[in-house]
């Protein structure tokens, strides 16, 4: 086969790569597992990044993807020291590559023939007639979008990586299942948002660096303002967008658990959480203007922003747990 290119839809969640996705290959049956997760934040302090909970096992733990992983020597061991065979034979099977690759030697990025970054993408489809793979990644200014790089550019920049970390050069193969049963654990929403508020530490089987967690965690952002202010630099706009897509989250699970009738349906309330969102969503915008303009007093006003926002946020969480604790006592 010349050409196949796999069904990839508009990504929900973006921030990270893995998050853009999780949320454009799934099947909708996945969607009770979203909603009793991604509520958590943490703030690691060895990526210097905040992420939702469990966000370096997210797509090998998804009970909706089949995941494989695939250390280079083996993959030398069955293709050789080229990747054509090894992405023709896994789309044409249905499953996705999740690999690593050098952005200086990918003409669709920002860092090309100009600095080396080691970054996740998505490829879901090729066409050999043109020399061409298929590649989803957070390319457009952190934006996740669906483009083409050369075959040529893939090998150069999977191949020239350093192997001193194993999870750069390990090739990850995924594929959706469709059909899972999965069903909404309101008890486990409930622990979530309560550890959220209350910034309660999340215990992993692998704890790999410290982490600040929940509304803690949120509170490092003030600092990183005061530290732009001193120095003029940009802000790290994913966090505001973490944050934005964190509400977005939670507009949609409030609808489906009132779609579902889980929670009695409410559109004062729903008003409040559609309200919320678009709050986080003008404050990151806030932000992404300042990264261009660098204008010192729009910093004052993105940390007022910021704290009204979690004020509201506070009041809404507790009132969402509130309304949860009855369905759970009435079960």
């Amino acid at each position: 086969m010349a050409k196949n290119v796999l069904k990839l839809g508009e990504p929900v969640i973006s921030t990270y790569t893995s998050y853009g996705t999780l949320t454009s290959v799934m099947h909708e049956d996945l969607w009770p597992w979203i909603f009793n997760n991604f509520i958590q934040i943490r703030y690691a302090h060895g990526w210097g990044i905040f992420s939702f909970d469990s966000h370096q096992f997210l797509l090998s733990t998804c009970p909706g993807i089949s995941f494989y992983n695939l250390p280079q020597e083996i993959v030398i061991s069955k293709w050789g020291t080229s990747l054509k065979q090894v992405i023709t034979e896994a789309i044409d099977m249905g499953y996705y590559l999740y690999i690593y690759a050098d952005r200086y030697y990918i003409a669709c990025t920002d860092y090309y023939q100009k600095e080396h970054l080691m970054h996740e993408l998505l490829v879901y489809g090729y066409d050999l007639d043109q020399n061409l793979i298929y590649i989803a990644d957070n390319l457009d200014d952190g934006k996740f979008i669906q483009t083409v790089c050369s075959l040529d550019e893939l090998e150069k920049g999977y191949w020239t990586m350093s192997n001193e970390y194993s999870f750069w050069t390990e090739v990850r193969f995924l594929k959706p299942i469709q059909n899972i049963n999965y069903a909404i654990h309101v008890e486990q929403i409930i622990t979530a948002m309560e550890n959220y508020l209350n910034s309660s530490e999340t215990y992993d089987l692998v704890r790999d660096q410290k982490y600040d967690f929940g509304m803690q965690a949120i509170q490092r952002i003030f600092t990183d303002i005061e530290q732009a202010a001193l120095v003029g630099e940009a802000l790290d706009s994913r966090v505001f967008h973490l944050l934005y897509e964190h509400k977005l989250l939670m507009e949609l699970r409030l609808s489906y658990l009132m779609e579902k009738l889980i929670i009695e349906r409410d559109s004062t309330f729903m008003e409040l959480s559609t309200i919320l969102k678009q709050d986080y969503f003008k404050l990151r915008n806030i932000v992404l203007k300042y990264n261009i303009t660098r204008d010192a007093s729009t910093l004052s006003k993105i940390s007022e922003r910021l704290q009204e926002n979690l004020i509201k946020e506070k009041v809404f969480i507790s009132s969402f747990i509130t309304r949860l604790q009855q369905v759970k006592s009435m079960a």
